[in-house]
């Protein structure tokens, strides 16, 4: 991991560093910076991890992009908000797929931590065995106060091992890494926690399902027939529809469109709307008719692909 130990009073340095942590943080407005940041943190390709101070009159939106972003702001002078909802930044929060916008005045001591969203689903598969699982937030403060302590005291671990301690090791630190991502995921209302509560029974997938999923998976933006995913599994394609349908509850081209339709999502949010086009993206991953294409995206996302091009 890259550790980084700064203090400026620079407005730019200070949103490069916050960038660091989540990319589309962006300083909106911003008074003289006294006292500096004093900014402490950790970081490599899909996470990162920082504790810092600063003291200004400023006004910061914080957008998550394809991270899951967990946070912690406190200070006398704080307003924060997210999905037009004004909330408590002094306690746990998260944010996924939506900008949190924060406006400070005076000193604020914050952290915040973020995941790939890739690796928030993965994990969620991997502890509640549905390899199906999505994870979609529904509420942005912890699930409850025992939720909340475990995550406190599994930051505070984190904190020690990937600040202080001097004798870190790659290893300790992605235990590290581990320890805070499944804490996130126990502590925050999402469809994890709510498989969890309902106690749906884990089991792991058949071994041609998973080869399945993998061939689709690497060969989304390629034509794609179920011909070509029943030779990969090794299964007819009639046999493949029933193992697949059973151990997932979709079909093996549901599941492909699915794929393909979180990869246009990941080039829209990312694509400068100046230069790209919905119907550009949408034909790279094999979407012909727009129309079709607009109101499976809807019905997946809740917003049109126009929208996410713009935001």
């Amino acid at each position: 991991m890259e550790h980084t130990n700064i203090e400026t009073r620079d407005a730019e340095t200070v949103e490069h560093l916050w960038q660091t942590v989540v990319p589309g943080a962006r300083i909106s407005r911003a008074d003289v910076i006294q006292p500096a940041l004093a900014w402490h943190a950790a970081s490599e390709p899909g996470f990162g991890f920082c504790d810092y101070t600063i003291g200004s009159t400023m006004l910061v939106e914080s957008d998550p992009l394809d991270q899951v972003v967990v946070g912690r702001i406190a200070g006398p002078r704080v307003s924060g908000t997210y999905r037009r909802e004004r909330i408590d930044t002094a306690v746990p929060f998260m944010v996924v797929d939506r900008p949190l916008e924060i406006a400070f005045t005076g000193r604020i001591a914050g952290t915040a931590v973020s995941f790939a969203r890739s690796d928030f689903d993965e994990a969620a598969r991997r502890l509640s065995g549905d390899d199906t699982l999505r994870v979609r937030p529904t509420g942005y403060a912890p699930v409850s106060e025992q939720r909340l302590r475990y995550w406190s005291r599994t930051w505070e671990y984190a904190r020690d091992v990937l600040l202080r301690s001097p004798e870190r090791t790659p290893l300790i630190e992605q235990q590290a890494r581990t320890l805070l991502l499944e804490a996130s995921l126990l502590a925050f209302p999402t469809t994890f926690t709510e498989a969890l509560a309902a106690g749906r029974p884990s089991r792991p997938l058949p071994a041609p399902v998973r080869r399945a999923k993998a061939y689709v998976e690497a060969h989304a933006a390629e034509p794609v027939v179920l011909s070509d995913i029943a030779q990969a599994a090794r299964l007819s394609p009639r046999g493949l529809q029933y193992a697949f349908r059973a151990a997932t509850g979709r079909t093996p081209m549901q599941y492909l469109r699915r794929v393909r339709l979180d990869a246009a999502r990941g080039e829209l949010r990312s694509a400068d709307p100046s230069v790209e086009t919905v119907a550009a993206i949408a034909a790279r991953w094999g979407f012909s008719n727009l129309g079709r294409f607009a109101a499976m995206y809807r019905g997946e996302f809740g917003e049109t692909p126009s929208a996410t091009l713009r935001s």
